[in-house]
């Protein structure tokens, strides 16, 4: 039986891939058509993504874990850096800047929900081996 880390691990790979493939297809469209904002560098870095969650699979619970934390932490990252580039002069303009940098605010409540979820995966495999 596989553990829930694994499965987990599977569960972002395909996530991921999911995002990959509907980023290349945005790509493709006509720009006012486009549902996905994406580059051909962010579509083949989520393709690598979904090929490391693959890989780790076969590596078992703890690598998971390991990933999932890390990624989450690297999510985190990379959303603080583009909080850092926004540059807000007015509070009138708080609104236009959730409503612009939407993607920016959903990557860190996703690298967050990474991060606490592999702590807990981490924290349940401690309580299942002691």
């Amino acid at each position: 039986m596989k553990s829930s880390s694994v499965t987990t691990a599977w569960i972002f790979s395909i996530l991921f891939l999911v995002l990959a493939i509907a980023g290349f297809i945005s790509d493709l469209l006509p720009e006012e058509e486009a549902f996905l904002e994406t580059n051909v560098i962010l579509n083949f870095t989520h393709l690598i993504t979904t090929i490391g969650f693959a890989l780790v699979t076969k590596q078992g619970s703890n690598a998971a874990i390991h990933l999932i934390r890390v990624f989450g932490s690297t999510y985190m990252l990379i959303s603080a850096m583009g909080f850092m580039g926004m540059n807000i002069q007015v509070a009138d303009e708080w609104s236009y800047a959730i409503y612009t940098n939407f993607l920016i605010y959903l990557q860190f409540v996703l690298g967050t929900a990474m991060y606490i979820l592999g702590t807990i995966l981490k924290n349940r495999q401690n309580l299942n081996t002691a």
